[in-house]
């Protein structure tokens, strides 16, 4: 893999920065918006620049497939988990729960004649104080709907500025140190080498660890 390509391309594990990250690494980054997202403008070089904004579009969330539909189903007094399970199972996605999550157990009833079935398992789990949030096409991850949760499990870009390390190397360091294949929201770093930077598209939920790591380590090599 080329210079190039690595800088380019998404590396794998990290969790989002928040402005106490650019307070950290001592640098105010000017930023666009990009879909619902900003995405910070860290490249001196167009091509790069229009890449990287390319590649966190994709990241964005989305929806579970809308082609795909749920319909004749009649489940009445039944535990919540298994209601999830049959529509999880008609829409041909599978489910995943926050460790939060609670009170499967409790009996619900559904039914359901022609829908999405993301507008299905949204409407089992509005009534029980859940949400889910879409990674992928045929994933949701289902977690209590608290304002703390929402921000916990919602990405977001943030560039470092990078005084004295090599941009790349620091980004294999920080990606070594934080991978975690269990991560809900799954980090992607991206190295910019013209203008030493490392641009970040992860949760908030490491945010503390991020920054003082980013400290410890931005050293001549």
């Amino acid at each position: 893999m080329t210079l190039v390509d690595f800088e380019r391309g998404t590396l794998g594990v990290l969790l989002a920065v928040s402005a106490a990250m650019v307070a950290v690494t001592g640098r105010s980054i000017e930023a666009r918006p990009q879909a619902a997202v900003q995405v910070p403008v860290v490249s001196n070089d167009p091509a790069v620049q229009r890449t990287i904004e390319a590649q966190l579009a994709r990241l964005a969330p989305g929806r579970l497939d809308p082609l795909v539909r749920v319909g004749g189903l009649d489940v009445r007094d039944r535990p919540l988990k298994e209601i999830v399970d049959v529509v999880a199972k008609a829409g041909g996605i599978t489910v995943r729960y926050a460790p939060e999550v609670t009170g499967l157990d409790t009996p619900s009833t559904f039914t359901a004649s022609d829908e999405t079935v993301e507008d299905a398992l949204r409407a089992v789990l509005k009534n029980e104080g859940l949400t889910f949030q879409v990674l992928g096409a045929k994933t949701a991850f289902i977690y209590r709907d608290t304002p703390a949760n929402r921000e916990k499990y919602t990405a977001s870009n943030r560039a470092f500025a990078v005084a004295k390390a090599d941009p790349t190397t620091l980004a294999q360091q920080l990606n070594r140190a934080l991978r975690s294949p269990t991560e809900v929201v799954q980090p992607v770093i991206f190295p910019i080498r013209d203008s030493r930077t490392i641009l970040v598209h992860a949760s908030p939920e490491r945010l503390a660890w991020i920054a003082t790591w980013i400290a410890e380590n931005d050293k001549e090599q």
